[in-house]
Formats: structure tokens, C-alpha cells, sequence
């Protein structure tokens, strides 16, 4: 992945909208191979151009060799090319993939400055509406926030068990004790 370059480009959909599709925009590790079995084809090429005018069978045997060595070299390059292609094809479906999960999800503000993201109730699928923690969310993949307790302030505490985060959802309610001052000590 350290060697390719992905390009998010948005495409409108007359369907649903303008949503992101990923292209692989360079690939320095698998045009090097490429560029390597290229030239292997082209030294063979050469080579095989040669042999024409050779009389001696030992500089035939030789010619013949040298040209094997260079096929090989250049199958070796284009199997390696093959893998890094199919391994950056890899890459970009599980891209779409997260870009199709995100696409379900959006920033929400729960109050005392505290955000996270939850499930859109069209898009749950069946799934009951939850939240998911933020740090996570952004490093592409999805924690669900597990309900941890409800303070004095009537805020309710959730913790990501991805990341050990802690989050404080709602606004500060002070608490006022209920105190009964009537003159009936009984009341």
C-alpha cells in the first residue's frame, strides 16, 4: 500500500447522488517491475535478432542460453508486476467497501461538545441505531461505543474498547435535591 498513490474522485450517480470512487493514481513498485520485464523482452528481442547471423554453434549455444536467462528474468518481472497488481485491486475494494459502510454514518454533535457518529436510521439495514467512536471511524474502521454508566449530571459515559476512549454525551444537568420544608414534620 506504501507504494500506491490512491486519488478519491467524487462521480455523480443520477440514483444517489455525487459518491466517491477511488482510482489508483500511481504505482511506483509495479511500474519499476513492469519497466524491468520490458526490458528483459527487449534485450531477448535484440538477442533473438542476433542469432540469425551466428554460424559457430558454440556462440549459438551461448546466444541461446543468454536469450533463455532473458525470458525467465522477464516472466519473473511480469509475475511480480501480476501480484502487485492483484494486491492493489485488493486494497481499493476494501476502500470501496469502507466507502460504502461511511456512507451510512454521519458526525452528529450529542451535546457538551462531544461528537461521534451514528448510524443513519434509513441506512441501518436492521441494525439498531448506535454510535461509533470518531478516532476509529477517521482511521477507517468501525468500533461501536459500548454504554459505560450515567453521572450525577445526567450524562451518559461510553467507552471505545478499540481505543480505550472515554465520551461524555449530553450537556451538564445540575443536580437540586428536592427538599420538603413544610412546617408538618411528618409531610
Amino acid at each position: 500500500m506504501s507504494d500506491a498513490f490512491l486519488r478519491v474522485r467524487y462521480v455523480n450517480q443520477l440514483s444517489s447522488g455525487w459518491i466517491p470512487k477511488l482510482e489508483v493514481w500511481s504505482c511506483q513498485m509495479a511500474l519499476a517491475e513492469i519497466a524491468t520485464g520490458y526490458s528483459a523482452l527487449k534485450s531477448a528481442y535484440e538477442l533473438a535478432k542476433g542469432l540469425k547471423d551466428i554460424n559457430d554453434r558454440v556462440a549459438l549455444n551461448a546466444a541461446v542460453i543468454d536469450l533463455q536467462e532473458k525470458i525467465l528474468s522477464a516472466q519473473e518481472a511480469a509475475a511480480a508486476a501480476k501480484d502487485k497488481l492483484r494486491e492493489l485491486r485488493e486494497t481499493i475494494e476494501a476502500l470501496e467497501n469502507w466507502g460504502t459502510m461511511a456512507a451510512r454514518y454521519q458526525m452528529k454533535d450529542f451535546g457538551g461538545s462531544t461528537f461521534a457518529y451514528e448510524l443513519i436510521a434509513e441506512k441501518a439495514n436492521g441494525e439498531p441505531i448506535h454510535r461509533a467512536c470518531p478516532r476509529c471511524f477517521e482511521n477507517r474502521k468501525r468500533s461501536i461505543l459500548q454504554f459505560d454508566y450515567k453521572d450525577a449530571s445526567q450524562r451518559d459515559h461510553y467507552k471505545c474498547h478499540a481505543c480505550d476512549s472515554k465520551f461524555e454525551f449530553g450537556n451538564s444537568v445540575r443536580y437540586t435535591p428536592q427538599v420538603n420544608r413544610s412546617s408538618d414534620w411528618r409531610a
